[in-house]
């Protein structure tokens, strides 16, 4: 994706690019960290999270370009516009534009879009895209030279993992690859899409096939643990085991009967399958031609010069952030920002 030309002879070999889900990594330190107040009294857990873990992500990789991806205000609309139940639960109203605001966790937010910025790092956000949208397609469009590290706590992302790209999930404090990719899940790296075309997805009020969970999957069709699945394979394999079953004069099983007959207590119907692929398939990222137009805009273009860690010095003492990190001399702990804004700048 970023082109990076070699400076005074020296030949970069490969690209390492940092993705980071905002939404995601913002919410786990705003709603876990209930302990981290400033001297003013305010809370500040967003934000000190927020940039702790991304210091400690670049103190343990040398990255060539970190981006961070926001939801946008109506997030989540064009698949909403695909099925009228996604995310129901939340209290976001796509007709109206409404949904519910805290505006304590909006104010620190925008403290952390300020420090980023600040810090030289491009941030991307779009009205109706979902931030997961983007991270997959930056990543289904990567350079072939380049490796990815994601970091969320969303496990939809997960199914982007492969040779060049693994997830740092901030929840668990982990490092997802393709070669650990099952120590953690009971299902082979590149069926996690699958899986929730058919089971569906709580987190997003998704609702899949009837009474089929993924034990139910795995318990039936094992050969999910151990390799690639293509839905085709499920069908016929259900009715096979039916059909086996008649032979032994045992009943069907009802959780197979409702996976062959697309049944579902969802407003999908028995377009299940193909409405819930366009809902969880992040092969098939959704975006609109003015987010993709946007997203090379951020990519492509140079920073401007008026960014300074000196300025963030002064935003940290503005904040009284200064509190929290005081076992640092301040330019020891931006030392890994420092780092990665040189590298950005003199291209190296």
């Amino acid at each position: 994706m970023p082109k990076l030309p070699p400076k005074k002879g020296k030949r970069i070999d490969r690209i390492n690019t940092l993705l980071i889900d905002g939404n995601a990594l913002f919410k786990r330190g705003y709603h876990g960290s209930h302990d981290a107040y400033n001297k003013e009294g305010q809370h500040i857990g967003g934000l000190y999270q927020f940039i702790t873990v991304l210091k400690k992500l670049l103190s343990e990789d040398v990255y060539h370009m970190v981006y961070v991806f926001w939801d946008g205000e109506f997030s989540g609309k064009l698949r909403y516009n695909i099925y009228k139940d996604y995310k129901s639960d939340r209290g976001q109203n796509y007709e109206t534009g409404t949904k519910p605001e805290d505006m304590d966790e909006k104010l620190q937010q925008y403290m952390v879009k300020e420090y980023l910025y600040h810090l030289s790092i491009r941030q991307i956000e779009d009205d109706v895209v979902e931030a997961d949208d983007y991270i997959a397609f930056y990543s289904n469009n990567k350079a072939d030279n380049e490796d990815v590290t994601i970091c969320t706590s969303d496990r939809d992302i997960c199914q982007l993992v492969n040779d060049n790209i693994k997830i740092y999930l901030c929840d668990k404090k982990i490092y997802l690859t393709k070669e650990n990719y099952n120590e953690y899940f009971s299902h082979y790296y590149t069926n996690i899409a699958l899986i929730k075309t058919i089971t569906g997805d709580n987190s997003d009020t998704i609702k899949g096939i009837k009474g089929v969970k993924e034990a139910t999957l795995t318990k039936h069709f094992p050969q999910i643990t151990e390799r690639s699945v293509e839905l085709s394979e499920i069908l016929s394999g259900a009715e096979k085991i039916q059909e086996g079953r008649l032979l032994k004069k045992k009943k069907p099983l009802k959780a197979l009967d409702n996976i062959i007959n697309s049944v579902t207590e969802g407003i999908q119907g028995s377009k299940i399958y193909e409405i819930n692929d366009e809902l969880v398939n992040l092969k098939k990222p959704k975006m609109t031609e003015k987010s993709i137009i946007h997203f090379y805009d951020i990519i492509d273009t140079p920073l401007s010069d008026d960014r300074s860690i000196k300025d963030v010095y002064r935003m940290v003492k503005r904040d009284s952030l200064d509190d929290i990190i005081r076992s640092y001399y301040m330019s020891d702990y931006f030392l890994p920002f420092k780092k990665l804004i040189d590298r950005d700048y003199n291209k190296i």
